[in-house]
């Protein structure tokens, strides 16, 4: 360490300790805590000091309320570089992770602001590609500043180009090989990578609501990581926003119209959303990080300005036992009722079908279901319960068709994934 930096630091252990004990101090005692000379620390002073100093006759005191550096943001402030003294809360990136971390950020803001503006009403879409990039952004800038290859390689260990460029790792890669990442923010990131790809071609606004928990634990673990890997000057909480909402939830009417508008699609991507969920454990489903569940609970004051904000999220980890019971208590009075519903847990032939495809990375359509149910005769043709394998199908008697179960998927999945058994199964004609 040169003699300049740790008369630097010296001198910020100095002030913290007078913080801390509220002390007065003199000219002459940071001169002898530094070494500086005279003129040096008046030029601080007048400098670089100026902010947080309160002068108190012949002595000065720090001001608690603006002098809230660490260590390296004070070095920052004071460097004689223009660049890092005029901005001491900005880490020092290299250029291109600095880059990659800007364009997550401006991605994530330009996600928010498609999501919450009044006239738009393809929003689920827009927010889902914009959050994608954002994160695809972020996860190379982790890769970048760890020094980390992530870009696609050949056979011969030759880098893959599109037009030059090297091909970096598409998002769903980046989740696999970053093993900081839990299985519930990888379950909520692969929800909207396989959601993003179904909605491409459709118009179906429809399912803004039904996702809105995905979308907000989307955008709540983004700023997690991205604060937690580049420091909170890169949060998003600056500039955004709790949008001003009119209705309280959409109405039936409202529902029933776009349905009718949109009924193949909207239908089609219901399915996909609703055997998501279903195969995500308890833990997983009822975690927050995967869908964001949140009450707006009026809150109550004795004086027309005793709330300081009009809005705040409570984190029930930070609430005693007395306070979470009355919160409970209240929740309690407006939780939905699960219904308990028949064929509750098997598949339909479309619903397995979109699962097998996301798993395998491979199209896998109803009638190539039809040909994998008869390749390995799980069920007989026609609709009849006799030979039907229950442990894979089950027939469904009042609608007159089959449904099927999860171990079928599971075993599809682990069939197809060999290419020599993909290419069988597409093919048969029995």
């Amino acid at each position: 360490m040169n003699a300049k930096k740790a008369r630097l630091e010296t001198s910020y252990d100095f002030f913290c300790a007078k913080l801390k004990n509220n002390e007065a101090f003199s000219v002459e005692q940071i001169m002898q805590a530094t070494g500086w000379k005279i003129s040096t620390v008046r030029t601080y002073i007048a400098k670089n000091w100026d902010d947080f100093l309160i002068k108190e006759s012949s002595f000065f005191r720090v001001d608690t309320e603006k002098f809230s550096y660490e260590k390296p943001e004070y070095i920052r402030m004071m460097s004689q570089k223009l660049k890092h003294s005029s901005n001491p809360f900005r880490p020092e990136l290299s250029e291109t992770v600095e880059s990659l971390v800007e364009k997550a950020r401006d991605c994530a803001v330009l996600a928010v602001d498609i999501y919450n503006r009044p006239m738009t009403s393809f929003r689920t879409y827009g927010f889902s590609v914009m959050m994608i990039i954002a994160w695809t952004s972020l996860m190379h800038a982790i890769f970048e500043s760890e020094g980390v290859d992530y870009f696609h390689k050949k056979q011969d260990g030759t880098y893959q180009t599109i037009d030059g460029d090297k091909k970096a790792w598409e998002l769903s890669t980046c989740i696999d090989k970053y093993s900081a990442l839990n299985n519930t923010i990888k379950a909520n990131l692969e929800f909207f990578i396989n959601l993003r790809n179904k909605i491409e071609h459709r118009m179906v606004p429809a399912i803004d609501l039904t996702v809105y928990g995905e979308c907000q634990a989307l955008l709540l673990n983004f700023e997690e990581l991205l604060t937690s890997k580049f420091t909170g000057y890169y949060s998003l909480n600056s500039s955004l926003t709790i949008p001003v909402q009119i209705l309280t939830s959409r109405q039936p009417w409202q529902y029933e119209t776009m349905k009718k508008l949109q009924a193949r699609h909207y239908d089609e991507l219901k399915d996909y959303i609703d055997v998501y969920r279903q195969n995500l454990s308890d833990e997983i489903g009822n975690d927050n990080k995967y869908s964001f569940k949140a009450f707006l609970v009026p809150k109550i004051g004795n004086h027309r300005t005793s709330s300081d904000i009009a809005l705040e999220f409570i984190n029930a980890d930070s609430l005693n036992p007395e306070e979470l019971a009355g919160l409970e208590k209240g929740i309690a009075l407006i939780k939905e009722k699960t219904i308990p519903v028949a064929n509750q847990g098997t598949l339909k032939p479309q619903q397995v079908c979109d699962l097998v495809e996301a798993k395998i990375g491979k199209k896998f359509h109803t009638v190539f279901h039809a040909r994998a149910w008869n390749y390995y005769k799980i069920r007989k043709k026609g609709y009849q319960a006799h030979g039907c394998n229950t442990e894979y199908c089950q027939y469904d008697e009042p609608h007159k068709d089959y449904v099927y179960t999860q171990n079928w998927v599971d075993f599809l999945v682990s069939k197809l994934v060999d290419d020599d058994e993909y290419e069988k199964v597409k093919n048969y004609r029995g």
